[in-house]
């Protein structure tokens, strides 16, 4: 390597700096990292040497999401029996998104957030990860392993997969990872071990085959297929080995084969003991069965939270079984779906299913995973 190179390489490392001994932890409490390159080698199960985090249990409890003008007390909760717009003495309106949404996402599971449009399932995506909230008023608690969660906390700990892939369309696919290890991955590991990760990303995520590969320019350069630069989205993400991973409609604008090997590569994440949350638009029978746990939302209420296999049974015991040999994804949407010219029956029909929930063993279950009552904060959000 020339001496211009090398100096190159050498400005993208970062500087010796005196190591931290301690780092904060997600869970409020102070663990060690490692120090040295020889302490990190050898002790996770990595070739990179680089430390495990710790899983992680995320949850929210009684979100609420009201856009429009406030109703005069200034907090967003206005009364849910008066119906979810209010308006005030001036005309302007205000509507509730979310209504009192709780749930619970644990380590290992991947967790699909499905319903029709205007369900509110991407309203609570951006309410989990702090995102895009606009001038909505928020209220409600959201927690890491039952700490109160700030968006600087979030975003240390935790990935976000966009629905557009945003790349640059001249770079390979290993200059991509390499130049986000070296931006993104912790300041105190040194340069080989960053390219280390880098390989380990590219072989675990299948993305071997077209490393070197332009990731292109629709229409202007070829590159790699759709599905490649989702999982290079995803790789991107997991490079720092987070454990909570966040991904907006990860199928959209895939064929049924391509969906299928991006909700692989989701489930195999997720089986290494990550915690993974994702919305999802009326996903195959194959896709379906992925999923470890499912949130159904209609109407910004929650129809359904619990094991996806059991989804079809509580439907049963709704008074809406669904048919034989028919996609259990397309079922649920139908059901939960406003039709155009049959409102006043569908809301009957949303009504008794999100009120059977809210008396159901599976609404039970999300209780449990609370605030930890010696720092129990409600915490309200306006932006």
């Amino acid at each position: 390597m020339s001496d211009a190179g090398e100096e190159e390489r050498q400005a993208l490392l970062p500087r010796k700096e005196k190591p931290s001994k301690s780092s904060y932890s997600a869970t409020g409490s102070i663990n060690p990292v490692f120090t040295s390159s020889t302490e990190k080698v050898g002790r996770s199960g990595s070739l990179s040497g680089i430390p495990k985090p710790e899983p992680i249990t995320y949850s929210w409890k009684n979100v609420n999401v009201w856009i429009g003008s406030e109703n005069g007390n200034g907090n967003g909760n206005e009364d849910p029996e008066s119906g979810c717009c209010k308006r005030r003495k001036n005309g302007a309106v205000s509507k509730q998104i979310l209504k009192n949404v709780s749930g619970v996402v644990r380590p290992g599971e991947l967790l699909a957030i499905m319903g029709a449009s205007g369900a509110g399932k991407t309203t609570l995506l951006n309410m989990l990860t702090f995102r895009n909230t606009g001038k909505l008023r928020v209220s409600g608690e959201r927690a890491i392993n039952g700490v109160p969660v700030t968006p600087d906390m979030l975003t240390s700990v935790s990935g976000y997969v966009q629905q557009e892939d945003l790349f640059i369309g001249t770079l390979t696919v290993r200059e991509h990872l390499v130049f986000q290890a070296l931006v993104k991955m912790h300041r105190h590991l040194t340069y080989k071990q960053r390219m280390i990760r880098v390989e380990e990303v590219i072989q675990e995520l299948g993305l071997t085959k077209c490393a070197d590969t332009l990731i292109g320019i629709p229409g202007r350069i070829k590159g790699i297929s759709g599905g490649e630069m989702k999982r290079l989205s995803f790789a991107s993400e997991v490079l720092t080995d987070c454990q909570l991973v966040f991904a907006d409609e990860p199928t959209s604008g895939l064929d049924s084969y391509m969906a299928q090997n991006v909700v692989e590569v989701l489930k195999e994440m997720a089986s290494k003991g990550k915690t993974i949350v994702c919305t999802i638009h009326q996903p195959a029978s194959e896709i379906y069965a992925l999923f470890d746990r499912l949130l159904l939302m209609s109407e910004g209420r929650t129809a359904y939270l619990g094991d996806a296999k059991n989804a079809v049974d509580f439907f049963r015991g709704c008074g809406n079984p669904c048919p034989v040999n028919f996609n259990p994804a397309d079922f649920f949407i139908q059901t939960l779906a406003i039709q155009p010219g049959s409102e006043e029956e569908c809301q009957k029909i949303v009504s008794n299913v999100c009120d059977t929930y809210d008396k159901s063993s599976e609404a039970q279950e999300v209780q449990v995973y609370q605030i930890k009552p010696d720092i129990l904060l409600e915490i309200f959000f306006f932006i």
